[in-house]
């Protein structure tokens, strides 16, 4: 019993303890909730005493937002930074809002809810901690969260004060966000009427003004009471009078009304505006909603619009192509002066009527009509540009080119078409003649016997090619058009770049330049070609033009005549020679009817000479070129008959000195007998003995000269005769045939005899 006793009265202290205790944390949350309007300081108020409950040491408050159901920290104390960064907000679909949402309190170890705890010196430590849903009209409106750092389970005392907080605040809480949204309210409204930029003011149900915003009085140039005072009526003009007392009759009888009367400043300044009258309630009362909007800057945009389209449709006038507007039914809504006079008809006329009925083609209206509806559906790609005939006023057909774009209104919405049509008959027409002549031009170009090519002045790219060069090059007009000689194949282009680029640059410069090339085929052939080129305008642009003439034929032909003129020549040749060697024989049977020493030695000299000549003739007969010997081969030729012809009894030795000279037949003939004159001479008079020594030099000498040397050891010319002056035949004929071939002669008596000719070959090779 005594235990027992014990026992109930150990209980009843506790119990009374906790109620003592329960009653004090009562009257100081509700000292705390009383004694502020202002929520978060209440909050902090109520989370402080909480604080001072036993072992309680940190915690927080957490408001769950009534849109989103997302949850946050809105008040704390005794938390670390990190702890807030990561804890102060769950989303609606957290396990921490999961729990919440049940509305049971929730007490045991931090981590068993907390599973984001940072790691920091003051959170790790956190131990016991209890959450408690806070109530109103049993839904949950936030959370009480609570920890110590010293306890792992809460005392049940300090539960139960928690659950009395938690059920106390709710309350409390849904009054102060109920105060606060309809004292948000009030301010939204009051803002809004403050900030609404058109005149805004309220008249009560029996005419008076009773309020009015900003805009109003600070634009009317009145304050709040003033303009009161002056009630509807005072608003206005005298002229407008009547007009009011209508409109407030409007809006006894109907309750609502629009109009448009100007209003007058203090000032008396009068300002255009457009007003709406509306029922509503000020203040809980029935009232009126003035709302009045100044049309002064759309009276005047208007006013510049009407000026600017009269401007616009001044300038549709005047311009020198057609422009119409039609709407969605395809009706014409505006149409410029030039429509009318190409259309034939008056604007009263045209207006309202179908854009198709004006005088189109079947054609082009059936199209028009077609596609219109795919126009007003947004298809870009429908009669932008379209050509068509009509028919004017004057009955004259006409061709127009049409640009069409679509007309929209402010929201995007498409509301029609803009058609502008040019006049290009002329056009056509002429282009219609230009086609007709580049065809012509390309007929001509091509039926060209001749190659033709185009080149661009500056890079040299070729522009075109007709079939004839095409045919004369192997090459497509596909593989060379805009491309180079240095692109085309390298190396083997009909021409080398060297080649086109000194053609076109000495046309470009002169006006002309022609060539004789050996042109390359594609297939590597070569032929000969005759290249012009000339310079020429083209398309307004300097191009380069090159006719290329195949002279295959020609040369071929003059390769015939070459070689049947070297025949000829040869014939001719061997002709003379065979009757010099005629003459040579007859003269030689000739002397032998005499027997005078003298005759018979006249034939002889005249013998030689022939000889000499003919001896020319056997050479070109033999040369390549027919034109011009080697003399070194006749001098040697020419010396050894001599000799062997005068020394029948002497032994003559013959030293030459001759280098390879080509000379032509009107030098090598004179020349040759002046050799045979002056070795005939010297075999003739200058040994006495029987043997002796003749010498014959030819060399090249400077500026074109050559010189002939012809000496003997023998006993020397005479004194006393004169070679210049000398009668004698042989001597006479040497000194002429000197001067023919336009040179000069010396005589040397010092060591024998020695002739000295110098005579220049200006058809040498």
């Amino acid at each position: 019993m005594n235990v027992s006793e014990d026992v109930d009265e150990g209980a009843d202290n506790f119990n009374a303890s906790v109620s003592d205790k329960l009653l004090r944390i009562q009257r100081e949350i509700g000292i705390a909730l009383c004694s502020s309007s202002n929520l978060l300081t209440s909050l902090e108020r109520l989370l402080e005493t909480t604080l001072n409950i036993g072992v309680i040491d940190c915690g927080g408050i957490y408001f769950v937002d009534e849109d989103t159901g997302e949850i946050y920290l809105v008040m704390q104390k005794g938390l670390s930074e990190k702890f807030i960064r990561r804890n102060s907000h769950y989303s609606s679909d957290s396990s921490q809002n999961n729990l919440l949402k049940k509305g049971f309190p929730l007490y045991g170890v931090c981590l068993d809810f907390a599973g984001n705890i940072p790691e920091d010196p003051f959170t790790n430590s956190l131990r016991g901690c209890g959450i408690i849903p806070i109530m109103h009209n049993g839904k949950v409106v936030g959370s009480l969260n609570v920890a110590s750092h010293t306890h792992d389970e809460l005392p049940y005392d300090i539960k139960d004060s928690l659950e009395a907080i938690g059920a106390q605040i709710g309350g409390f809480i849904a009054r102060i966000r109920s105060e606060l949204v309809l004292e948000k309210r009030q301010k939204d409204l009051q803002n809004l009427f403050e900030s609404i930029e058109d005149f805004f003011f309220v008249i009560d149900m029996g005419g008076n003004i009773i309020d009015a915003n900003k805009k109003t009085l600070d634009r009317l140039g009145y304050d709040l009471d003033e303009f009161c005072r002056l009630g509807p009526m005072g608003l206005h003009s005298d002229e407008d009078r009547a007009k009011v007392l209508k409109v407030m009759k409007e809006v006894r009888e109907k309750n609502h009304t629009s109009f448009s009367i100007p209003m007058v400043t203090k000032q008396g300044v009068s300002i255009p505006v457009e007003v709406k009258v509306t029922p509503g309630k000020w203040n809980g009362k029935d009232a009126y909603f003035a709302i009045c909007r100044d049309i002064s800057d759309r009276q005047n945009a208007e006013h510049l619009l009407k000026k600017e389209k009269d401007k616009l449709q001044n300038y549709l006038d005047i311009v020198g192509v057609i422009i119409f507007a039609v709407d969605r039914d395809q009706n014409v809504i505006s149409i410029n002066r030039k429509g009318c006079r190409m259309f034939g008809r008056p604007e009263s006329e045209i207006i309202g009527k179908k854009w198709y009925d004006l005088g189109f083609s079947e054609e082009f209206s059936f199209q028009g009509r077609k596609t219109f509806p795919k126009i007003m559906k947004g298809d870009k790609n429908v009669m932008e540009y379209s050509e068509s005939s009509i028919v004017t006023g004057m009955g004259e057909a006409r061709i127009i080119a049409w640009h069409t774009v679509v007309l929209k209104d402010d929201d995007g919405q498409i509301t029609g078409l803009l058609c502008s049509g040019e006049d290009v008959t002329e056009f056509r027409e002429a282009e219609s003649a230009l086609k007709s002549s580049e065809e012509k031009y390309r007929v001509v170009f091509n039926a060209s016997l001749d190659g033709i090519t185009i080149h661009e002045k500056e890079n040299y790219r070729l522009l075109d090619i007709n079939a004839r060069g095409c045919e004369m090059s192997g090459y497509s007009r596909e593989e060379v058009l805009g491309r180079t000689a240095e692109d085309i194949k390298r190396g083997k282009a009909l021409f080398s770049m060297e080649k086109v680029r000194w053609l076109i640059d000495t046309a470009s410069e002169k006006g002309f330049a022609n060539a004789e090339w050996e042109g390359r085929k594609k297939n590597g052939e070569l032929f000969w070609t005759d290249v012009i080129a000339t310079a020429a305008k083209i398309g307004g642009k300097d191009r380069v033009i090159i006719t290329i003439h195949d002279l295959t034929e020609r040369k071929d032909a003059e390769k015939a005549l070459m070689e049947i003129e070297a025949m000829r020549k040869k014939e001719i040749h061997h002709r003379i020679k065979n009757n010099l060697q005629i003459i040579c024989s007859l003269l030689d049977l000739c002397s032998m009817d005499f027997d005078d020493n003298h005759v018979v030695q006249a034939f002889m000299d005249s013998k030689n000479r022939v000889m000499s000549m003919s001896l020319i003739h056997e050479e070109l007969y033999r040369s390549t070129d027919m034109e011009s010997i080697n003399f070194a081969d006749y001098i040697h030729k020419l010396s050894t008959e001599l000799i062997s012809s005068y020394s029948v009894d002497k032994d003559i030795e013959l030293e030459l000195n001759v280098e390879d000279i080509f000379l032509s037949m009107d030098t090598a003939i004179p020349l040759g007998i002046i050799i045979n004159e002056l070795v005939t001479n010297s075999l003739k008079h200058a040994f006495e003995g029987s043997s002796g020594r003749i010498s014959i030099d030819l060399q090249r000498g400077d500026e074109n000269k050559f010189i002939l040397i012809v000496s003997d050891n023998g006993i020397g010319f005479p004194k006393e005769l004169d070679h210049k002056k000398s009668t004698s035949l042989g001597l006479q004929l040497l000194n002429t045939l000197v001067d023919q071939i336009g040179g000069t002669i010396e005589m040397d008596r010092s060591c024998g005899t020695a002739f000295t000719i110098i005579f220049d070959e200006k058809g040498k090779m």
